[in-house]
């Protein structure tokens, strides 16, 4: 707006100077030519009214005489815009047709007017993307490959197409070599990330999956709620799959070389260390089992470890560890899950009263099916019948409360 203002001053300048000019007199204008006798006169604003006649029957000349030396190009470019014009209509019909789920309409008008659209990367992406829809695969490979050679830059949006028609049609591997492709060329494209996660949880792929947390969690690839819940279940699922055969001693290692590298707040999750007491049990590693539950239990008190503190096995120093207990318990008179484990760790070590002492006080703040069986066990060894049959009894009435609520024959 501020610029056609300046163009109509500037006009409106000139105007008004010329006004001045024609009211000053009209001047003349005197040409003598080289033999000296022979001068033309004529006043100033005839000339300047040739001059510009001049300028105009001459471009008019050479526009002519260029006519003239290729007759038909402009019937040429006439034919070039009316078939561009003509694409572009298609194309637009198209889309529109792709848009309203006319899939076979869509794909037709799109690859008819490839050719003549002055962006046939749009179209062979868009028919492809209709044959997709349409159930045409063949149609599909070969609408990306036309759009890849209409358009060697764009292999990008290229695979991009084909990274998500893989990922509908449910082939995840090809999609994850299409994405590490793209990975590769935009490393921090939030959308290729995305992808890239989801092909991976698809596939239990949970080694690469802890190798692109960091990108995830830079780039925020969700919530950092998500991320977390996302970062736990990765290192889960892969301390699982390398549990499937610890006996061996290289997967041993990878197991450890895991747990070494989880980040320190993985290390205090419960799951997480529950799976790495496993291993550690597993390998009659018992000093570093006791030592891994001491060390969690010092970080955040949680009932899953006490629990397992006192299903240690035998081996695993069972004086040293009522000890520790023991202090533990002067913190927390009330905790039945640990008054628990005292009643086990004091079994191991064949301390009959002292277990049951426990076991009693683990019952009276907490009934728990597990708790009587392992009391009426013990009643039952030391020839205590009736305590055992008590105990036995609630064992199997709190059994019976799990069943389920199942049809029985009438008693006859």
């Amino acid at each position: 707006m501020i610029k056609r203002v300046f163009i109509w001053l500037f006009f409106l300048a000139a105007a008004v100077l010329v006004g001045q000019q024609l009211l000053k007199g009209t001047g003349y204008l005197l040409l003598v030519l080289p033999d000296g006798q022979t001068s033309i006169e004529m006043s100033f604003w005839t000339a300047l009214v040739l001059l510009v006649s001049s300028w105009w029957v001459a471009a008019w000349l050479l526009h002519f005489l260029g006519w003239l030396a290729h007759p038909l190009r402009g019937l040429k470019n006439h034919h070039l815009r009316f078939k561009n014009q003509r694409a572009l209509k298609l194309t637009v019909k198209g889309l529109v047709e792709l848009a309203q789920g006319r899939w076979r309409r869509a794909r037709k008008l799109l690859s008819k007017s490839a050719k003549d659209s002055g962006a046939p990367l749009i179209n062979y992406l868009a028919a492809a993307q209709a044959a997709h829809y349409e159930g045409r695969n063949a149609d599909v490979e070969a609408f990306l490959k036309q759009a890849e050679s209409s358009t060697p830059s764009a292999g990008i949006a290229v695979d991009f197409l084909q990274a998500r028609i893989q990922l509908d049609q449910g082939h995840y591997e090809q999609a994850l070599a299409t994405l590490v492709r793209l990975h590769e060329k935009v490393p921090c494209h939030p959308v290729v990330l995305r992808q890239l996660r989801d092909v991976h949880l698809a596939l239990a792929d949970w080694k690469p999956l802890i190798q692109l947390l960091p990108d995830l969690r830079r780039h925020q690839i969700g919530s950092q709620e998500e991320i977390n819940q996302l970062e736990r279940q990765i290192y889960l699922r892969r301390l699982d799959e390398l549990l499937k055969d610890v006996r061996l001693s290289d997967n041993f290692i990878a197991v450890k070389n895991l747990w070494d590298g989880l980040p320190a707040k993985m290390k205090l999750e419960d799951d997480l260390v529950l799976a790495w007491l496993k291993v550690l049990v597993k390998q009659k590693e018992f000093g570093l089992a006791e030592q891994l539950l001491n060390q969690s239990l010092k970080g955040a008190w949680s009932a899953k470890l006490v629990e397992q503190y006192g299903l240690l096995p035998k081996e695993a120093e069972p004086k040293r560890r009522l000890l520790e207990a023991e202090q533990w318990l002067k913190e927390r008179p009330n905790d039945s899950v640990l008054l628990h484990a005292l009643a086990r760790i004091s079994q191991q070590q064949a301390l009959w009263g002292k277990a049951l002492e426990y076991y009693q006080a683990s019952y009276q703040l907490e009934v728990k099916d597990q708790l009587c069986a392992e009391m009426s066990q013990l009643y039952f060894s030391l020839g205590e019948e009736v305590q055992g049959q008590f105990y036995q009894k609630l064992a199997l009435q709190g059994l019976q409360r799990q069943l389920p609520a199942l049809p029985l024959p009438l008693k006859k």
